[in-house]
């Protein structure tokens, strides 16, 4: 088949097509390589490629399972056994891993095929993706313009067509920020309900590891494909193909707020998006209430920065004991972590146990918010993407802005709660996606997929295509 032809299947369209001989999984990972070498010069989205080993995996390939030798990405922010891994600093540039995490392990047993690392901002530390290690990536509905972060390289990669699908990971908005930006759709799953990311088998507070992807049911079939066995029977099992549909016509009752944590309003566009999607949400017959923001972003972001910078300490220290230089000669880390990371060396004593105790309480909050509630829609930004040069990681890190632009995010990361951004608009003045973000309580992961399909079928977008994709050039 020819390549613009392939471009009309998602992830499982691609496993039938392998199923039934029409393509190969060898020709698919050429049709793949091709697209990068064709399209990443501009992009900057695939910082590590690993062709040989993709072969290998190939010749072991399962037909029967979901993703039958589909080409797939991995954020450089997890383990691929014999790949680098960098976490986007030139201070881990000669780490290769020694194994893969259990998560990817579970994504490569379902038939996936691990083409390469996408980019992220070092030690996923922004929200837009850009390191000194390998630049900026771009956005492919806008070469002037920012992929969002930290899973960017993962955003662009879907949104230009290199994959269908593409892994990231999510530790305070950073599925939902690239894929707002970038037209696609990121899913944060709840914290636990899938196969860990870590090599040690943890379960980060904030952390989780799932995918971006152009439609909801290869989302869903990879959420199914990397469940957590170790916890047991999970919560409101469903078989795979019920995934496919929603699960459930009952209506839901949608909380909308509009402000910040902050009380900031939203620009203009992301405005008249959410409210179009409050319409949408109506017409389908769910139930949405305007309500005022239920958390104050002082507390939230206190919370997060103490519990985020906690695992940061020492690190300057370590690098520059290794290098023998102080940090800002190293040129080990760049000037946004370095700022970053020195406000944890002056944390107070048992600063990471008091933040928990108030984790706790925010959990308590949004536990009986969601209550009155099944599901939350908030902006995933309130702004458009930022210019591809406004945002640095050469530049001061920018506590302010950096919170502004994660809004509500982090809220589900720490109650540990599934949330989504779905593309359902494009502004009408500049031509650029904005995500609805969709949020609810932890463990209702099946709720948000089977709004996910309703809005989808009612508002589809995997036919748009951005300007720089495979679509087009």
């Amino acid at each position: 088949m020819l390549d613009h032809q392939l471009l009309d299947h998602d992830a499982l369209g691609l496993s039938d097509l392998v199923r039934s001989g029409e393509v190969t999984p060898e020709e698919l990972l050429a049709v793949t390589v091709g697209r990068v070498e064709r399209l990443d010069g501009m992009l900057k989205a695939v910082i590590t490629s690993c062709p040989e080993r993709a072969l290998n995996h190939i010749k072991q390939k399962n037909p029967s399972t979901p993703f039958a030798g589909i080409p797939t990405f991995l954020k450089d922010l997890v383990d691929l056994e014999g790949v680098r891994r960098t976490d986007g600093s030139r201070s881990m540039m000669n780490n290769i891993s020694a194994g893969s995490a259990a998560w990817v392990t579970a994504a490569e047993a379902a038939g996936l095929v691990m083409a390469g690392k996408t980019n992220t901002p070092e030690f996923a530390s922004m929200t837009v993706t850009d390191n000194e290690a390998f630049g900026t990536t771009l956005n492919p509905w806008d070469l002037n313009l920012s992929a969002g972060g930290s899973s960017g390289g993962a955003a662009a990669a879907v949104a230009a067509g290199y994959t269908p699908i593409a892994h990231g990971t999510d530790g305070g908005g950073s599925n939902r920020i690239p894929a707002s930006w970038c037209g696609v759709f990121g899913m944060k799953p709840s914290r636990k309900r899938l196969a860990s990311g870590e090599l040690d088998g943890s379960h980060p507070v904030f952390k989780t590891h799932l995918a971006l992807s152009r439609t909801v049911r290869d989302n869903a079939a990879l959420f199914l494909s990397t469940q957590n066995t170790s916890q047991g029977p999970q919560k409101n099992p469903y078989p795979l193909l019920d995934a496919f549909t929603p699960i459930s016509n009952q209506p839901l009752r949608i909380a909308f707020t509009l402000e910040g944590p902050f009380g900031d309003q939203p620009d203009p566009a992301i405005r008249t998006a959410l409210e179009d999607t409050v319409r949408l949400c109506e017409s389908l017959g769910h139930q949405v209430t305007l309500v005022k923001h239920p958390v104050a972003g002082e507390e939230l972001f206190s919370m997060y920065t103490r519990i985020f910078l906690s695992r940061t300490t020492g690190l300057i220290e370590m690098i520059e004991k290794a290098s023998g230089l102080p940090i800002e000669e190293s040129g080990l880390l760049t000037r946004c972590t370095i700022d970053f990371v020195r406000r944890g060396n002056v944390l107070p004593p048992g600063a990471a146990e008091t933040a928990e105790a108030d984790r706790l309480i925010l959990e308590a909050t949004m536990a009986k918010f969601f209550t009155n509630h099944d599901v939350w829609l908030t902006p995933v930004t309130p702004h458009l993407p930022t210019t591809s040069t406004d945002w640095l990681s050469s530049h001061p890190f920018d506590e302010q802005r950096t919170q502004r632009s994660m809004g509500s995010l982090p809220i589900a990361n720490a109650i540990g709660g599934p949330a989504m951004s779905v593309p359902l608009w494009w502004d009408k003045n500049t031509d650029l996606p904005i995500g609805s973000h969709f949020s609810t309580k932890p463990g209702a992961d099946e709720t948000l997929y089977a709004l996910a399909f309703q809005l989808e079928a009612a508002q589809p977008w995997a036919d748009r295509w951005a300007p720089t994709s495979a679509k087009h050039l």
